[in-house]
């Protein structure tokens, strides 16, 4: 019993983990690109308020735009919580077939 807790505690954390890897990579590589196609856009235009929130503009970058931490935060989060329940689901869905 206590085996089979920790073998799907360790399932559950593994699929967090793909979970984290998977929201980051949608993040930065399709929505980044999505929202901002071109980055020296914001040399000479103003941000909203909801684009200051999920963006920061950084002189170190060249004053194009970066996730904020809350936009990195969240979207960890995200990915926790996507992998846990489609961990669950899937270790339920075997242990059903058993």
């Amino acid at each position: 019993m206590t085996r089979n807790i920790i073998t799907r505690t360790f399932q559950l954390i593994i699929f967090a983990i793909i979970g984290i890897i998977g929201f980051l990579l949608l993040n930065l590589l399709l929505i980044e690109n999505w929202i901002i196609p071109d980055p020296c856009y914001y040399h000479s235009h103003d941000t909203t308020k909801l684009f200051d929130i999920f963006y920061e503009i950084k002189s170190s970058e060249g004053g194009h735009p970066v996730p904020s931490t809350f936009n990195i935060v969240l979207t960890i989060v995200l990915g926790i919580i996507a992998g846990t329940l489609l961990g669950l689901r899937i270790i339920n869905k075997a242990n059903k077939n058993e």
